[in-house]
């Protein structure tokens, strides 16, 4: 639903980062077939969290896994999975069921030492990650107490979304080659709003946290992007 905030058609295929360190809520279709897969690796196992909730095949070839949510089952709900592949990393996540042609998962692994990104300098010569970088930009723009080191551009302004929710971009944050967008969102439908990460992504967009994941009428929440910076700003 978020799509239209970003202007970009997330097609049938999520690339999904960081599922190794913590839950990652991913989309998938409630009734057609889904396909699983880690990127230059091969699936080993496959663990939900309940039992017969899902209906599997295996792709032998290439170690991906496809699945549907079982007919029978009585979730109704999210499901969790516990993903491992051949090399030994487990990821973990959360799908989300919804009324939507089959989808395409590919995890990503964690980079190898050598090709893990460039190493940024802070202001006192430490050398930080760029991956650490992005965390901090979230976290400076969910405290105004740190916000003093930053550029912080207030704006204000309604993003023109859809009838059931209120979208405002209430500021942007400069660092470097980044920018952080602080938005607020309203439910102002009368049934609960159900809000992921995933759906908010578009190229060049770093990372995306949200505040409160499920808003009933009338509830807001705070949402940060983090992306790239373009030329001219």
């Amino acid at each position: 639903m978020l799509l239209a905030l970003l202007a970009a058609d997330a097609g049938a295929t999520q690339i999904i980062d960081n599922a190794d360190r913590g839950h990652v809520q991913v989309n998938i279709s409630a009734s057609e077939q889904n396909r699983l897969a880690v990127e230059g690796r091969r699936i080993v196992t496959v663990v939900p969290s309940q039992k017969g909730v899902l209906s599997t095949a295996n792709d032998e070839l290439l170690g991906a896994l496809y699945f549907t949510l079982a007919s029978d089952s009585p979730n109704h709900g999210t499901v969790t999975l516990f993903v491992s592949d051949d090399r030994g990393t487990t990821y973990k996540l959360i799908l989300v069921p919804r009324p939507i042609p089959g989808e395409e998962v590919i995890l990503r692994p964690p980079a190898d030492v050598s090709a893990r990104p460039s190493l940024a300098t802070t202001a006192d010569g430490r050398a930080v990650s760029y991956q650490r970088r992005i965390k901090d930009l979230v976290l400076v723009m969910a405290d105004p107490t740190l916000q003093d080191a930053l550029e912080v551009v207030p704006v204000n302004k309604d993003v023109p979304l859809w009838t059931e929710g209120r979208l405002v971009l209430v500021a942007k944050y400069l660092d470097g080659d980044m920018v952080g967008e602080k938005y607020r969102l309203t439910n102002v439908s009368p049934t609960d709003m159900l809000l992921v990460e995933q759906e908010l992504y578009r190229h060049g967009v770093r990372a995306v946290s949200i505040e409160h994941h499920t808003l009933t009428p009338g509830d807001a929440t705070d949402i940060y992007i983090v992306r790239a910076r373009k030329d001219n700003e």
